[in-house]
């Protein structure tokens, strides 16, 4: 083991991989003929692609040469650089990146219903969704999570009718014995009769 290894992943590389397996075999292969110290892998897979993230056992300036060489693949569509939890950086228990989720309960005045999905992306203790269906035509939500997994969300959408709407929520994980995420929420339209309501949001199993 190098004098700077650890035996621990000390930087963080998450990428959004292209789908089909041709694109995964490619990966692989550049991680064993580059010779990366990989040390933590976790994947997961949908319709679309592959999210994956990719643990660095290896000073910072040299993870960051090896993301950018990953970064320069024709197949990885994205990816963030996150930098270790000694930078202040938050690494909380619940990690959002690649989640998707489908409402199962909302108040009345909500808009969000169960043909409404949300996809969710974490950069560090940044997580940002994209969401539609239902009675949303489109929205985005940006967010910061806290070191409980709580997230402190601003939401924006246009609705069925063409109306733009703004909101805040905050929202507390719950990880389910399946280890799917069911988030607790509680939100305030700022736009429209800004009521307050309350909604749970369920990640969709694979």
């Amino acid at each position: 083991m190098a004098p700077e290894a650890t035996g621990a992943a000390q930087s963080t590389v998450k990428i959004r991989l292209a789908a089909g397996i041709l694109a995964l075999n490619r990966l692989t292969m550049t991680l064993q003929n580059k010779r990366m110290p990989v040390t933590d892998l976790k994947m997961r897979g949908d319709a679309g692609g592959t999210s994956i993230e990719l643990g660095f056992d290896c000073p910072e300036d040299s993870a960051r040469r090896y993301a950018v060489l990953l970064e320069n693949m024709e197949d990885v569509e994205e990816l963030h650089f996150a930098a270790t939890a000694s930078e202040g950086r938050n690494e909380g228990p619940v990690d959002y990146e690649g989640r998707r989720f489908r409402s199962v309960e909302n108040s009345e005045t909500g808009e969000v219903g169960p043909g409404t999905v949300f996809g969710y992306r974490q950069d560090g203790d940044v997580v940002s969704a994209t969401y539609e269906g239902g009675g949303v035509r489109f929205g985005t939500l940006i967010a910061t999570v806290d070191g409980e997994g709580k997230l402190d969300a601003r939401y924006g959408h246009v609705n069925a009718s063409g109306g733009l709407m703004t909101g805040e929520c905050r929202s507390t994980p719950e990880v389910l014995p399946d280890g799917r995420v069911r988030l607790h929420e509680e939100w305030r339209w700022t736009s429209g009769d800004r009521s307050c309501g309350r909604s749970v949001v369920e990640e969709i199993g694979d």
